[in-house]
């Protein structure tokens, strides 16, 4: 038998930061969609407090930072401080082995943000989406597991847009 998490305040900021993070990734600027998910992992933070899932809510709130961060510098010592911060801040407070996705998740897609661009940056932050979503659907968080199942498929056709136009430009 299926149970549902219980609807309360906590999933409604869920849903709140699902309709705001649903469309981070049209953007094909750069810097634009490093901005919009600074905004959305603000919201996405404070959801997983009031769900007291701290390992969640420190990435979020790293995360946020580190976005805004990367749209002003590509430093490697600066990249390397988030997700030294994501590991020092999430190991002692995990309860979950299934957490872990979300710490190695989110220092992926720190790597990416700093050091990549276009499709590249793109997939590595779909790889985050998979242990995200991973992480959501065991944690019970229903605008969490919405809003990572909308950004792999949004940003699947972000990713088919920006090949079938780099394939225009070559010819």
């Amino acid at each position: 038998m299926l149970v549902l998490p219980e609807w309360d305040l906590a999933q409604a900021v869920g849903m709140v930061a699902f309709t705001f993070g649903a469309t981070a990734f049209v953007h094909r600027d750069g810097r634009r969609f490093r901005l919009h998910l600074m905004l959305f992992q603000i919201v996405l933070c404070s959801h997983f407090m009031l769900m007291e899932a701290l390992v969640a809510a420190f990435g979020c709130g790293i995360s946020a930072i580190r976005s805004y961060a990367s749209t002003k510098t590509e430093s490697t010592s600066v990249m390397l401080f988030f997700i030294a911060m994501l590991w020092l801040m999430g190991l002692p407070q995990l309860e979950y082995s299934y957490e872990l996705l979300t710490i190695f998740g989110s220092s992926v897609a720190t790597w990416a943000l700093f050091k990549t661009q276009g499709i590249q940056l793109r997939l590595l932050v779909m790889f985050n989406s998979f242990c995200w979503v991973t992480n959501n659907l065991l944690l019970g968080s229903i605008g969490g597991t919405l809003m990572e199942l909308t950004f792999i498929v949004v940003n699947s056709l972000t990713i088919v847009r920006m090949y079938r136009s780099e394939q225009r430009a070559s010819v």
